[in-house]
């Protein structure tokens, strides 16, 4: 099997297409814009001692995930849990077929950063996809790039599709890392500025926060978002006015480059980002009350389990979840086929991908943890 549309998850989170005959519909069997193929690792390189460069092949016949430059996928492995989701490191352009490159940056205690601890060449891997909203836009404006640790991947493949597409306009690169032994790409990204188009601009600004002072480093030094704030927005390089900015990398840096371009003036329809986190941080919860019943999260969830949807849930218990929760039976459940969409934090990834996608900003990690519901909570 190398690929799977209306496919049914047993317990262990791995797609099947065998179904069976005269069930009931399953809950799980849906039009969705997330695709699910199984691939192999085609080959995992390091990148530098804590980043390995991941390139997975689908099979033949595996559907296409039809992705752009700067969306990501989730991947899932035997022996995880749960799937993790990471960036598309190459435009769509760029790649052979049926291939998708990764750079994973390994996270001290992480169960993924483990499993890279192996070669893992040949081996089986689920791959999700497409996620997210971060691509190129259509406008001249001058591109403002800033990235940290692996996320120069979808920073790398948004300026790859700049070059496909022969964009007309100046383009900024600011890669934050922590010691010049934390650089890479250094070699390919000076090849994009050749083929950059010669009446505009292509600039790499590696920025290293921790390079010893004794070094023989002679580039940006401190916080990349200080150091294009101070370097290039105060000093008029880049105008406010006249750019757009694409971030990848932590939240924090996220958010202080939001910032920097928000008292700058920046609009915030001139940021694309897709910021998603990791376990540690709080799963999204879904306020009801707004939700507008155009099912777009369950468009995008990456896995089975991450959103279910309820015909009622039970009483919540002292440590937060749901007791008796009744999913809904298509087949026989009547009235609304959902009472209540709700986020089971034990099987969400903290992707985001639903927060992203609700136009009603319905979803949120900061709503109350007891979802409010279209009909009331019914006790058990």
């Amino acid at each position: 099997m190398s690929s799977v549309s209306n496919f049914i998850y047993p317990k262990n989170g791995v797609p099947s297409s065998k179904s069976k005959i005269n069930s009931a519909p399953n809950p799980d069997v849906q039009n969705s814009r997330v695709k699910i193929n199984e691939a192999v690792v085609k080959s995992m390189d390091n990148l530098t001692n804590d980043t390995y460069k991941l390139v997975v092949k689908c099979h033949d016949d595996a559907l296409p995930f039809n992705s752009h430059a700067g969306q990501y996928a989730t991947l899932k492995v035997d022996g995880l849990n749960k799937p993790r989701a990471y960036s598309f490191a190459k435009s769509p352009k760029s790649e052979n077929k049926n291939e998708y490159t990764f750079f994973i940056r390994q996270v001290p205690g992480g169960e993924f950063s483990n499993w890279l601890d192996k070669n893992r060449t040949g081996e089986k891997i689920i791959i999700s996809a497409p996620l997210g909203y971060f691509k190129l836009d259509d406008s001249k404006d001058d591109m403002v790039c800033i990235a940290g640790g692996s996320g120069m991947s979808a920073v790398n493949a948004i300026v790859e599709e700049a070059i496909h597409q022969k964009v007309k306009r100046n383009c900024y690169f600011f890669y934050g890392a922590r010691t010049q032994n934390d650089l890479y790409l250094v070699n390919e990204l000076k090849k994009i500025s050749e083929k950059w188009d010669k009446n505009f601009k292509f600039e790499f600004i590696p920025v290293l926060s921790e390079e010893p002072k004794d070094s023989d480093w002679d580039g940006a030094r401190g916080f990349v978002t200080d150091y294009f704030k101070d370097n290039y927005l105060q000093k008029g390089v880049v105008s406010a006015d006249s750019c757009k900015a694409f971030f990848c990398g932590p939240p924090p840096m996220i958010d202080a480059g939001a910032k920097v371009l928000k008292e700058a003036g920046v609009a915030e329809s001139s940021m694309f980002f897709d910021k998603f986190e990791d376990a540690r941080s709080p799963a999204p919860v879904i306020d009801n009350s707004k939700c507008v019943l155009c099912d777009e999260c369950l468009l995008v969830k990456p896995t089975a389990g991450c959103i279910v949807e309820t015909a009622k849930l039970g009483k919540m218990k002292d440590n937060g979840k749901y007791a008796d929760i009744e999913r809904i039976d298509p087949a026989y459940t009547s009235g609304l086929y959902y009472n209540t969409l709700y986020i089971d934090e034990d099987e969400c990834i903290r992707c985001y991908a639903c927060v992203h996608a609700c136009p009603a900003k319905a979803i949120s990690p900061q709503y109350d943890v007891e979802p409010k519901t279209l009909r009331e909570t019914v006790e058990v």
